[in-house]
């Protein structure tokens, strides 16, 4: 009957992409994903809707917000690939920091 009081859990809020920029310039990206490849190293995925010009060099610095943080990852070129509505580009990720805001 007088039990303790059950802790609430706080509710976080989902990780929300917000901005992309590569080596400086702004792409126009519409999703990001960190995925680890089949041998356990990192890959970055990157899709857009059309061909974006500031992802086309063989090794790129990029700089990825989000609601919460803000990572800062060097990448060099993999693959890129075309589905049915959107280009998808892949890339080996070297090093990586992040900050939260």
């Amino acid at each position: 009957m007088f039990g303790k009081k059950k802790d609430k859990k706080k509710k976080q809020k989902p990780e929300i992409f917000v901005s992309l920029t590569a080596n400086g310039v702004p792409a126009e990206a519409f999703n990001v994903s960190l995925k680890k490849d089949e041998d356990g190293s990192p890959l970055m995925v990157i899709y857009t809707r059309d061909v974006c010009e500031a992802l086309h060099y063989s090794h790129v610095d990029f700089e990825l917000k989000t609601n919460l943080k803000l990572l800062r990852l060097s990448a060099n070129f993999k693959e890129a690939k075309n589905e049915k509505k959107f280009k998808v580009y892949i890339f080996n990720v070297d090093g990586v920091s992040q900050f939260y805001i």
